[in-house]
């Protein structure tokens, strides 16, 4: 079996370029989590009485994890939180799209807003393979296993 090797230049560019990407998205959201809490309620998923408390948590699970990733702390656990977040945001995309909802994404808040549709699925693919391959390439490698000492001679010389 052929083995992926990770080498650790392109471990840093992605946990940075996800970090970055994270918290870029997560300030306008915290600095304005009503607008978010908008954009949330128009996928139309989650009951309304939840989508206050989605929108001012997950903005902070987005800026946490970010800044864990760029100060290279917490880099496999974070990367799959973000993983796991990417997936959802795929899922609601493409339900929206389905749907014929033409709806703002939410992705960056209202002053970058930008609809629903194929190149939001495709960043957002793009960055759960980042963020997939951060999260494998931060494992700790295992422990070598002991090799087993030979077998000392018996007490007889045999």
């Amino acid at each position: 079996m052929r083995r992926v090797i990770f080498h650790p230049l392109l471990l840093l560019v992605a946990r940075w370029l996800l970090g970055l990407v994270f918290v870029f998205a997560a300030i306008e959201k915290i600095a304005a989590p009503e607008v978010f809490a908008i954009s949330v309620e128009a996928y139309k998923l989650i009951p309304v009485a939840v989508v206050n408390i989605f929108a001012i948590v997950i903005p902070w699970i987005e800026l946490l994890c970010g800044i864990f990733l760029i100060g290279g702390v917490y880099l496999r656990e974070s990367a799959l939180i973000l993983s796991f977040l990417l997936i959802v945001f795929v899922f609601a995309i493409l339900s929206a799209m389905i749907r014929h909802l033409n709806i703002d994404c939410g992705c960056f808040g209202k002053q970058y807003s930008s609809n629903v549709g194929w190149p939001k699925v495709l960043e957002d693919v793009g960055l759960l393979i980042t963020g997939l391959y951060t999260a494998l390439a931060s494992r700790k490698p295992a422990e070598a296993a002991p090799r087993p000492e030979p077998d000392a001679l018996t007490s007889d010389g045999k």
